[in-house]
Order: C-alpha cells, then sequence, then structure tokens
C-alpha cells in the first residue's frame, strides 16, 4: 500500500519547479469537458522533454488519475486529439500488438485579436497573453 503523501502548500508565484503548468487558453477549448482537462493536464505533467512526448499507457493514466473505465480515458484523447491539443502516435509492436502511445502535447496560443468588447470581459492577464 502506497504512503499517504504530505503536501506543504505555497502561492503559485512563489513556485519554481516541481509544477505543471497549463494555457489559459485550454479553460476555454475544454470548457465543461472535466476528464479531457484532467488527462490534457496529466500528459502535460508526464511529458518527457528529451523525446519530446509523453507515453503512460491507458490503463496507467486511468489508475493515476482515478477514471472510472478506460473507455472514458479514451473518449478524452479522442477530444483532445479534435480539439489539436494533442497527437497521439500509434505503433505497433514486431508481434503486431499495439505499442503504447506516444502523445505529443500542445500548448494553444491565441492568434486572432481580441474584438473591444472580448478586451473589456476578459481578464487582464487573459487579454496580455493572446494579444500577440
Amino acid at each position: 500500500m502506497r504512503e499517504k503523501m504530505k503536501f506543504r502548500f505555497r502561492r503559485i508565484d512563489k513556485l519554481d519547479s516541481n509544477f505543471t503548468q497549463i494555457s489559459n487558453n485550454v479553460f476555454y477549448i475544454l470548457k465543461g469537458k472535466a476528464t479531457a482537462y484532467m488527462v490534457y493536464s496529466y500528459l502535460n505533467h508526464r511529458y518527457n522533454t528529451t523525446k519530446c512526448y509523453a507515453f503512460p499507457s491507458i490503463s496507467t493514466i486511468q489508475k493515476d488519475l482515478g477514471i472510472g473505465s478506460n473507455k472514458t480515458v479514451v473518449s478524452a484523447i479522442e477530444l483532445l486529439e479534435e480539439k489539436r491539443l494533442v497527437k497521439v502516435i500509434r505503433e505497433k509492436q514486431s508481434n503486431d500488438r499495439n505499442a503504447v502511445n506516444k502523445y505529443v502535447v500542445y500548448f494553444p496560443v491565441a492568434i486572432n485579436p481580441l474584438s473591444k468588447e472580448e478586451e473589456e470581459l476578459a481578464p487582464e492577464e487573459f487579454v496580455e497573453m493572446i494579444a500577440l
């Protein structure tokens, strides 16, 4: 049995390492899709910067996130692909069985300027981030 993890909490502006950064744009792209957001965040967390992809198995994602079924994980990944947040590289092993998928994770950057009305409604940090 795993030992319970203990945490100490710091304000987000005091972080220097051991955290996962997620673009604010993902909130809007995945609005109402909590499982897909969790899976996207997890793939960001597991992203190997040397290999340039994440490679957890579906069952590992399911277990680590406490998601009820593999089908739910697969549906979330399909949505992430559809939204172009993740590219899945599917390969076969030499015995024609499926290998563990590789996930290239994309960071969404808004390229269209905000209208005057959108600027007034958006939080300042969001406006600064996407006003390229």
